[in-house]
């Protein structure tokens, strides 16, 4: 299995993709994630001995109530579809951000008429479609066990599947590696994030997080994204269960810990990308 690295923050808005790579192919990383604005920089991941791990943006937001405007969305998450197989990419992350003016009920059934067409040449293609299950604030469509099955039972299409992230499931109580073995099947991808459980914060605030006092919309105040190691998981057990569900190809960074710069500073950014490359390494033999 490979390391692979998703540029995120501070390195996807100030560093260029073509620095990113190198950096990469410099300290240990075999696979990167590349963004459908420099889909020019295939070229040079091949050339400096890497492999695309995904695309990221090539693919629109499908879930919509308005059938006309899905309907075109469609027609351009297809071309990228073709796009990917013609240039050897195997694999594109997918949005799945849910139609919030209508029900969970209906945006699956939207889900399987865009969807549907997108998965099954995909299928045809040899593309992989990822969803990485982030919840987004509930805004998010492909969040929970019970939703990945009646979307893959909506959908039986193999080509869509999971990006699986452990990180997003540890702070919403799932057991993330039961998840794992039961949608082994459906995981395409596999990224490598972290979750720190703060007790205290969990006593004071609960799952709802920091009512008061808040220094940004998003804080919680009892769980946050952490560099691998650093958090609950247990990589090795992660990593293990990957092989054994017959996932055999990357691990991928989303470096998004706070205390390691990732929002604004490159340098500090970086360093954390070589604490993750070390903590995992040893599982990656």
């Amino acid at each position: 299995m490979k390391l692979g690295l998703l540029p995120t923050g501070v390195l996807s808005r100030q560093v260029d993709a073509l620095d990113n790579i190198r950096w990469a192919a410099d300290n240990g990383y075999e696979v990167i994630d590349l963004p459908a604005s420099r889909a020019d920089a295939v070229d040079l991941v091949a050339k400096l001995g890497l492999e695309v791990g995904a695309m990221n943006g090539m693919l629109p937001q499908l879930v919509l109530a308005d059938q006309d405007q899905r309907q075109e969305r469609v027609k351009t998450a297809l071309d990228g579809v073709k796009w990917a197989a013609d240039h050897g990419v195997k694999r594109l992350m997918m949005s799945h951000a849910r139609d919030l003016d209508v029900s969970i009920e209906e945006n699956i059934e939207i889900a399987r008429s865009s969807w549907g067409p997108v998965a099954e040449e995909a299928t045809n293609r040899g593309v992989l479609l990822c969803i990485e299950h982030w919840p987004n604030a509930g805004k998010n469509l492909a969040i929970t066990p019970e939703l990945w099955r009646a979307l893959f039972e909506a959908i039986p299409a193999p080509a869509l599947g999971l990006c699986f992230d452990p990180s997003h499931l540890v702070w919403m109580g799932i057991d993330w590696l039961r998840a794992l073995r039961e949608f082994g099947t459906r995981v395409h991808y596999a990224h490598a994030k972290d979750t720190e459980i703060m007790s205290e914060g969990q006593y004071n605030y609960g799952i709802y997080g920091k009512q008061l006092n808040k220094k940004s919309p998003g804080e919680n105040g009892w769980w946050r994204y952490t560099l691998p190691g650093v958090g609950v998981v247990h990589w090795g057990n992660y990593i293990g269960a990957l092989l054994d569900i017959g996932y055999d190809f990357a691990v991928t960074v989303e470096h998004e810990d706070n205390l390691w710069g990732w929002r604004d500073n490159v340098d500090r950014t970086r360093l954390g990308l070589l604490v993750a490359r070390d903590v995992l390494k040893p599982y990656l033999r």
